[in-house]
């Protein structure tokens, strides 16, 4: 069932921080699922402008050198791509929405996307093509998938690209799964397997003891299934203007996030504390 209004988590409403903290507190792990691009640094023009900060990147050490924290960043991005901005060995990541698993050292590919890489090649040429009157829409090809985006189109021409785009999609193959997402087209296999799957499958393959708290932060329609999958057993956030979610709490932006980030270091460094003040 969907929350329309799930609660803001200012840092002033003390209830729900002082909740956050005992959950902390008394975990014995924490297994922290971080989105990418909007939720740990800010949506840019174009995709390769969307790089982490120095706060950010220090954030994330410090969070992955915690005993009993396991930190996973999953992204619509291909693995190749998001390996670029994530300058850590030790930490698990989950590209193309899900298809493309990076853990322990080891990679996981979904068998029935890895299949579809020919098509995905064959659409790009064909799009390039329907939209080549259109500089700035760019048709980024992440292997498994596709992301048309048309952020830096002109107004004016947003309806036809996304007109375009759908109907030479549709009549390429009909069976492919098409998304919108923040001004961004995204093109998949039909398959159905998202980022709630490649959650469930890491919590299977490392298995936490009942007491471990799953955190969830994610700002996309494609984080929504996680949400869903981790409704019972851990705290999720959506991040940015209220819309329709499954998560249990939201924040307003990428500054907000990194204050919980810190207070999750603070409180998994210091647990002697029971309160945080802030």
């Amino acid at each position: 069932m969907k929350l329309n209004n799930p609660p803001h988590v200012p840092f002033k409403q003390i209830d729900i921080w002082n909740n956050f903290s005992k959950r902390l507190l008394s975990s014995s792990k924490v297994e922290l699922f971080l989105d990418y691009d909007g939720t740990i640094t800010p949506i840019h023009k174009t995709p390769s402008e969307i790089i982490l900060s120095s706060d950010t990147i220090h954030i994330l050490q410090q969070l992955i050198q915690l005993p009993n924290v396991r930190v996973t960043i999953l992204t619509g991005r291909s693995m190749k791509d998001i390996r670029k901005f994530i300058p850590f060995e030790n930490i698990r990541l989950v590209a193309n929405h899900g298809f493309h698993i990076y853990m322990d050292g080891n990679e996981w590919v979904h068998p029935d996307a890895e299949s579809s890489f020919p098509k995905m090649h064959q659409l790009q040429d064909i799009l390039l093509t329907a939209l080549k009157s259109f500089s700035n829409v760019f048709v980024e090809n992440k292997q498994f998938t596709l992301g048309i985006h048309y952020r830096n189109a002109a107004a004016k021409d947003t309806p036809i690209v996304k007109e375009l785009t759908k109907k030479n999609i549709s009549s390429f193959d009909p069976k492919l799964v098409i998304t919108e997402s923040k001004e961004v087209i995204e093109v998949q296999p039909p398959i159905k397997w998202g980022k709630g799957n490649a959650v469930s499958k890491i919590l299977k393959v490392h298995p936490y003891p009942h007491n471990s708290l799953k955190i969830y932060i994610g700002d996309d329609i494609t984080d929504e299934d996680a949400f869903q999958v981790l409704k019972s057993s851990g705290i999720t956030i959506y991040v940015g203007e209220i819309s329709e979610t499954k998560a249990q709490y939201y924040v307003e932006n990428v500054k907000e996030v990194l204050q919980i980030l810190r207070m999750i270091i603070k409180l998994r460094t210091h647990n002697s504390s029971h309160r945080l003040i802030l």
